[in-house]
């Protein structure tokens, strides 16, 4: 269930993606992708992981410039200069496409990998090309050279690569065919022995190259999963605690650099379940948790899209609405209210009936950090249980806890509606 909840809204959004791209996009997409289909999230670390490497793509740089640079000065060709004028302008656009898409991450903002994986294509085939001349120039000392550089340039493409396999065997094959034919033509006729060698070569990197990647890949597979562990309710798949003080510490974070000077205004609303704690007395820990779970769907479908619900404790809930203030959130929190008051269906009992009671604070009216925003909607909240329950209340200046000694969560939850559910929603401002 984890790994489903945590990857859905990936997906969805992948999959608009999807439907807008153009046929270089989907290209790009393929070769750094593979038949398994993963998690967007997961695909986008093995990208990274492996198109990201700058200390890498400098000693690769390094080491091919020295190749084309010894080629040009000892055989003084054109072709050779020529070479050499391309694999500079290939170097240093590889390098600036590398740190335009850091910076553009740095940012915050999504970077594309698309320049990166195609100067790195057209660079294999014009550095192959470059290698199968100096096989045809008959120097057998640019020859062994060449051979040399292919050799470790695939197996540095194979480790390198490793979380992107397509796009590693297409460059392996880009550098490696031009170079096995220019060695079938060679004037040295020994090495056509070298050049039947190179499919056999080449296939067994790529089984390595396969293995490593399902190394890479479980490893990303298992630190999400722990990840979601550790910041999410495995219950109801909800964000959990931990999620819900990043969630805050961003929004305020926002709220600090707003550009235009003005406050960023967001709500957030306390709920606790009025009847819950009955009902699992009653029925079970099974028929407890099954209503959780039921009230996490109904929450996810009551607010808006860039809304955040996390389950803070047994049956209370925290809901981040950003860009609204107080009362614009009112008619969500009315929304809330409605959906919990339809019955429950557990296993084969009678529907159930549970409420809940919302307590609302603004930014930056209630609070400007995270603990005093939750504060300030916790005494609203639990000034909407000593006025009946299942109302909201919005907090006001001058709002204080109230004594709430006995508890009144103990109500005994029955298949009848609640009095204070079959009234409809309550509206108080304090």
């Amino acid at each position: 269930m984890g790994s489903e909840t945590l990857f859905s809204a990936d997906d969805r959004r992948s999959s608009d993606r999807d439907g807008r791209r153009g046929p270089i996009a989907r290209l790009v997409a393929w070769l750094t992708t593979t038949s398994r289909p993963q998690p967007p999230a997961i695909v986008h670390l093995l990208v990274r992981h492996s198109q990201t490497k700058r200390r890498t793509l400098i000693l690769s740089n390094a080491s091919t410039m020295l190749m084309v640079g010894i080629t040009a000065g000892s055989t003084e060709a054109i072709w050779a200069y020529v070479w050499l004028l391309i694999e500079v302008a290939f170097c240093c656009a590889r390098y600036a496409a590398l740190v335009r898409l850091e910076r553009t991450e740095a940012e915050g903002r999504d970077g594309s990998f698309a320049p990166i994986v195609l100067l790195g294509l057209g660079w294999a085939f014009s550095f192959a090309i470059g290698c199968g001349l100096c096989v045809l120039s008959g120097n057998l000392m640019l020859t062994l050279l060449s051979a040399m550089v292919v050799a470790g340039l695939a197996g540095g493409i194979s480790s390198r690569n490793a979380g992107t396999p397509r796009l590693a065997i297409a460059k392996i094959l880009l550098l490696g065919t031009p170079f096995t034919a220019a060695m079938l033509a060679s004037p040295h006729q020994a090495f056509s022995t070298v050049a039947l060698l190179m499919p056999v070569f080449a296939i067994a990197i790529s089984l390595i190259l396969m293995e490593n990647y399902e190394v890479l890949c479980h490893l990303f597979l298992s630190e999400q999963e722990n990840r979601w562990l550790a910041n999410a309710d495995p219950l109801t798949g909800l964000p959990n605690r931990i999620m819900q003080c990043k969630a805050f510490d961003e929004q305020l974070r926002k709220a600090a650099l707003a550009i235009d000077g003005s406050q960023r205004r967001f709500s957030v609303f306390c709920l606790d379940l009025d009847g819950f704690k009955a009902a699992n007395d009653r029925y079970g820990h099974a028929a407890g948790d099954a209503i959780l779970v039921a009230v996490a769907h109904r929450l996810r479908d009551a607010i808006r899209s860039d809304d955040l619900v996390f389950r803070v404790g047994g049956d209370e809930f925290v809901i981040l609405l950003p860009g609204l203030d107080t009362d614009q959130a009112a008619p969500i929190a009315e929304r809330i209210l409605a959906m919990i008051s339809h019955p429950f269906d557990v296993a084969e009992r009678q529907p159930l009936r549970i409420g809940v009671s919302i307590g609302i604070a603004g930014y930056p009216r209630d609070g400007r950090t995270t603990d005093e925003l939750l504060r300030s909607a916790d005494m609203a909240m639990y000034e909407a249980k000593r006025r009946g329950k299942g109302v909201f209340v919005i907090c006001r200046p001058g709002l204080t806890a109230p004594n709430l000694a006995p508890d009144l969560d103990t109500d005994l939850v029955t298949a009848e509606p609640l009095p204070a559910l079959t009234a409809g929603p309550m509206h108080l401002n304090l």
